[in-house]
C-alpha cells in the first residue's frame, strides 16, 4: 500500500488499483505478481509514476494505467528503498536482490537502467532495505534471511557510487524489517525485526555510554518493574497452559489430541557454479534434529552449527538416509544438497524428505517435501526477444503438440526448472540461463502447443524426456518433434571454451596445492627474507590458504561428451559412438581443445555429407 498526495495505490498479487478520493480511479494487471513498488510524480506534477519489481520480469514504470518501460534484472530484485534526499519527479531508487546484492534503478529520459553496487558473493538475499541518519550521514540498512544486518554509507551528492560498509550484526534468524527510530533514547537508533516476532534496536557505543546518564533513576526503576510484572504474567500463562494440555491428554473421555503445527518456513535457491541447490529452514522455536530421507543417492553438506551423520543403507546404496543434530538454541540451519549423479542428462526431478524435530514438548516433527529439479543450473532470468535476437535460429528446438493445458505445462517444467515459474496465462514465454556454462533456455507454450529452443543439447533431450514421461502418466496424447542442427555441438564447445580453460588452470592449482601441503612448510620458511618457493607456487599456496579452491573440469569433460551422445541420439545414427565419446574425453583430459574443436568440425562435416 502506498499514500502519495491524495492518491491511494494498493498492490494485491498481479492487480495494481489506483484510488482517488476513495474512489476507483483505475487498474493495471501485470504478467506476474508485484513484489514492490516506489511511487514518483511527473515533472509537470500532473501524473503519478510508479517505480515495480516483478517477479521473473525485472522492473518497469508504469504510468497513467500503461507500462512505458521495462527492464531485465538477472539477479531477482525483491526490495526497494527510495532515497529520502531525491528529488520527488526524479525516479532513483535501490534494490535489494535474491542474490544478495544490492543496486540502483534509474529512469531518466524514457529510459530504465540498472547498477549492481554490491555484489552479493554468498550473503543471504536481502529481505528488508531501511534508511537510517546517523551524524548527519545518510545510511541504508539492509535485513538479509541469513540473519545478517547491514549499514552501508551512501554518498548523498553521486547515488550511483559504491556504499561503503559501515556495520553488520547477525541476530541469528531472518530479519523481517529494519528502519531508522527511536525505542530506548531520545537519539536514533536502528529498529530490527526478525522471523520469530523478536523486535530489538541497535546503536553505536556511544549512545550506549550515553543513554545510561541521560534516563533518570526513578524512569529506569519504572520500567523494570514494568518489566518484572510482564514476565511474572507470562510464566502464569505458560504454566496454565502447560496444565490444560496434560489435563486434556490424560482425559479419558472419547477425542483426538491435536498437537500444534510448527511455524517453519523453508526456501530453495537455484544452483550455484558447483552445483549446490541450498534450502534454508527456519523456526520459531529451537530446533533439534533433521531427519533426510532420499531415494537417491545425495551428495550433502550442512553448516557448522550441526553434526551431519550419514546412516549406510540397508536395502542398496542408491538412496540416503541422514540425520542433523543442531547446537543448543539453533532456529536456522542451511543445507545444500547435490543429486550424485554420473549422467550428465537427467530424466527425473528428485523427491527429497525433511523431518525437523523441535527440542520443545510436545515432541511433534514437522514434514517438509523439497523437489530438486532436474535442470537446477537453470536459476537466472533474462529478457529475450526472439524477432530480434536472429542466434536463435541456430539453436536446438524441440516442439511440443497434444491435449494439454498450460497449467499442465507449467506443471511439468517445474520437474524440470528450478524456482517459480511465470503464472499460467493464455501465453507464457520466459527464458531462463545457465548458471554455469551461460547456455540458454527459451521456453514458449499455450494450450496444446508448445516451443523448447536452446543451444545446448542435452539441455533439449532432458526437456523431451521429462516431458515425454510426464504426458504419459498423465495419459495425454502428445507429439514431439526436434530440430537439430548439424554443428550444434561444435557451436556450444566454442562458447564454454574459455570456461573448461579457467577449470583446467584451477585444477592445476588445486593439484599443486595438495602437493605443497604435503611439503608442511612452516610459516617461517615461507616468510623468510630468502623465499624457499617461487612466486608462482607462493601465490598457489597463499590463495589456497584464503579460500577453497575447486575445480569443476571432470563435471564439463562430462557435460561435453554427454552433448556429443545426445547429438548422436537424437539427429544421426548412433554408429561408432563409443569409440569417439572415448576419443573426444581423451582429448579433454589432455587439454587437447584445439584437437577436440578439429574432431567436432569432421562429425558435423561427416553428418551433413550423409544426409
Amino acid at each position: 500500500m502506498c499514500v502519495f498526495g491524495g492518491d491511494l495505490i494498493l498492490c494485491s498479487g498481479r492487480t495494481i488499483t489506483f484510488y482517488r478520493d476513495s474512489k476507483e480511479h483505475q487498474s493495471y494487471v501485470c504478467k506476474d505478481r508485484v513484489l514492490d513498488m516506489a511511487a514518483f510524480i511527473t515533472p509537470n506534477n500532473a501524473k503519478v509514476r510508479l517505480l515495480l519489481l516483478i517477479a521473473h520480469k525485472g522492473a518497469g514504470i508504469l504510468e497513467n494505467g500503461h507500462l512505458v518501460a521495462h527492464i531485465a534484472i538477472s539477479s531477482g530484485p525483491s526490495r526497494l528503498a527510495t532515497p529520502p534526499v531525491a528529488q520527488v519527479a526524479e525516479i532513483k531508487c535501490f534494490y535489494g536482490a535474491a542474490d544478495g546484492s544490492v543496486g540502483i534503478i534509474t529512469y531518466e529520459e524514457t529510459t530504465l537502467s540498472n547498477n549492481c553496487l554490491v555484489e552479493g558473493r554468498g550473503l543471504g538475499s536481502v529481505v528488508c532495505l531501511g534508511w537510517f541518519y546517523s551524524n548527519a550521514n545518510l545510511h541504508l540498512a539492509v535485513g538479509r534471511n541469513d540473519g545478517s544486518v547491514q549499514l552501508y554509507l551512501i554518498d548523498v551528492e553521486n547515488l550511483h557510487l559504491k556504499p561503503r560498509l559501515k556495520f553488520t550484526y547477525f541476530s541469528g534468524e531472518p530479519v523481517t524489517s529494519v528502519v531508522g527510530g527511536c525505542v530506548g533514547t531520545d537519539e536514533g537508533e536502528l529498529l530490527v525485526a526478525t522471523f520469530s516476532g523478536r523486535i530489538f534496536a541497535l546503536r553505536s557505543k556511544f549512545l550506549i555510554a550515553g543513554s545510561v546518564t541521560k534516563a533518570s533513576h526513578e524512569n529506569l526503576a519504572a520500567r523494570r518493574s514494568k518489566l518484572e510484572i510482564e514476565i511474572v504474567r507470562l510464566e502464569k500463562q505458560t504454566a496454565n497452559e502447560r496444565e490444560k494440555y496434560q489435563r486434556n491428554s490424560r482425559s479419558l473421555q472419547a477425542g483426538l489430541s491435536t498437537p500444534p503445527l510448527l511455524d517453519i518456513e523453508h526456501k530453495m535457491s537455484g544452483a550455484t557454479r558447483e552445483g549446490w541447490q541450498e534450502v534454508d529452514i527456519t523456526l520459531a522455536v529451537p530446533l533439534d534434529m533433521l531427519f533426510i530421507y532420499c531415494s537417491k543417492k545425495l551428495k550433502l553438506l550442512t553448516d557448522s552449527a550441526a553434526v551431519l551423520s550419514v546412516c549406510s543403507s540397508q536395502d542398496s546404496a542408491s538412496d540416503l538416509l541422514a540425520t542433523v543434530r543442531c547446537q543448543a538454541g539453533t532456529r536456522r540451519i542451511w543445507l545444500r544438497l547435490r543429486v550424485a549423479s554420473t549422467n550428465s542428462t537427467v530424466l527425473e526431478s528428485t523427491r527429497v524428505l525433511i523431518y525437523a524435530l523441535p527440542t520443545g514438548a510436545p515432541r511433534v516433527a514437522r514434514l517438509l517435501s523439497i523437489k530438486l529439479p532436474a535442470l537446477p543450473y537453470y536459476s537466472q532470468h533474462e529478457e529475450f526477444d526472439e524477432n530480434n535476437d536472429h542466434s536463435i535460429k541456430s539453436w536446438c528446438q524441440l516442439h511440443v503438440t497434444g491435449g494439454f493445458s498450460v497449467a499442465e505445462m507449467t506443471f511439468w517444467l517445474s520437474d524440470i526448472l528450478p524456482g517459480d515459474l511465470p503464472r499460467p496465462a493464455s501465453n507464457v514465454a520466459f527464458l531462463r540461463v545457465h548458471s554455469l556454462l551461460g547456455t540458454k533456455l527459451y521456453c514458449q507454450y499455450q494450450r496444446g502447443s508448445a516451443v523448447f529452443k536452446s543451444n545446448n543439447i542435452s539441455t533439449v533431450s532432458s526437456v523431451r524426456s521429462i516431458i515425454s514421461n510426464c504426458s504419459i502418466d498423465k495419459r495425454i496424447r502428445v507429439e514431439i518433434s526436434c530440430d537439430i542442427p548439424d554443428d550444434c555441438c561444435l557451436k556450444s564447445f566454442k562458447l564454454i571454451e574459455n570456461i573448461i580453460s579457467i577449470a583446467y588452470e584451477k585444477k592445476n592449482q588445486v593439484t599443486l596445492a595438495k602437493a605443497l601441503d604435503l611439503l608442511e612448510l612452516d610459516t617461517k620458511a615461507i616468510n623468510a627474507e630468502k623465499p624457499v618457493l617461487c612466486k608462482e607456487y607462493y601465490t598457489v599456496l597463499k590463495n589456497s590458504e584464503s579460500e577453497i579452491l575447486q575445480s569443476n573440469f571432470d563435471e564439463l569433460i562430462e557435460i561435453v561428451v554427454q552433448w556429443y551422445l545426445d547429438w548422436r541420439s537424437l539427429s544421426v545414427n548412433g554408429n561408432n559412438t563409443v569409440d569417439q565419446s572415448n576419443k573426444l574425453c581423451a582429448l579433454l583430459k589432455d587439454y587437447k581443445l584445439d584437437d577436440v574443436t578439429k574432431v567436432l568440425s569432421e562429425l558435423t562435416e561427416f553428418n551433413h555429407t550423409c544426409e
